[in-house]
């Protein structure tokens, strides 16, 4: 697979806080150009949501 032709992507990742319906606590993102992870422009941000964070994300339920 030819990564090289690939277009730049922007990979993003979301956490919440607990709280239903969830509150935006932090964002990440990740460039990707040729198929590569570009670390020297990633980023990642703490957000103060309205709410507090919970003492502990609830049970994950499938």
């Amino acid at each position: 697979m030819n990564f090289a032709t690939w277009p730049t992507l922007l990979v993003v990742d979301v956490e919440g806080n607990g709280t239903n319906p969830p509150d935006l606590v932090e964002v990440a993102a990740l460039p990707m150009r040729d198929g590569e992870p570009d670390t020297s422009t990633a980023g990642a941000w703490l957000i103060r949501p309205p709410r507090p964070v919970t003492p502990a994300p609830p049970a994950f339920t499938a």
